[in-house]
């Protein structure tokens, strides 16, 4: 009877993880992944960058940062078409299209621009001072000339 139990005990405990490895299993069959790293223009890593995928019909979103080497990874994402948008400090955003189609993760390198300043000088002339109006012969007299005078 004892020997009939262990059977027992075993074919139930391993039913049981076979059917746990075929949950695990559904649940990744319509689902992928992100993976990446994200550089600047002279390709050193960007730490700390956000990465955002979106798809605005279903409403799913994941949000992640890169690690000390510039890597990301966005696991366990339902096939579909997504809008991938990274943003660092001091550098300009990128986005870019994903499509989202099967198990095999999506490897992406994502250049970031560094981030121009915006300043703007306006030069405005106004030659109105620098021309005479006048047609007739004059001097312009000012404070230096009376001292000279005698």
């Amino acid at each position: 009877m004892l020997a009939f139990y262990k059977i027992f005990r075993a074919t139930i405990c391993s039913l049981i993880l076979f059917a746990l490895a075929l949950a695990a299993c559904a649940q990744s069959a319509n689902s992928g992944s992100v993976i990446g790293v994200v550089v600047d223009p002279s390709g050193a890593v960007v730490t700390n960058a956000t990465v955002e995928i979106h798809n605005p019909i279903s409403g799913f979103s994941r949000t992640t940062s890169t690690d000390s080497a510039g890597k990301f990874s966005i696991p366990n994402i339902p096939f579909n078409p997504y809008h991938l948008t990274v943003t660092g400090q001091s550098f300009a955003p990128s986005a870019q299209d994903v499509n989202i189609q099967s198990n095999v993760a999506v490897n992406l390198s994502i250049t970031l621009a560094v981030r121009g300043s915006n300043d703007s000088v306006t030069v405005e002339a106004d030659s109105e001072d620098l021309l005479e109006k006048t047609s007739t012969f004059h001097t312009d007299v000012d404070r230096g000339l009376f001292d000279k005078l005698p």
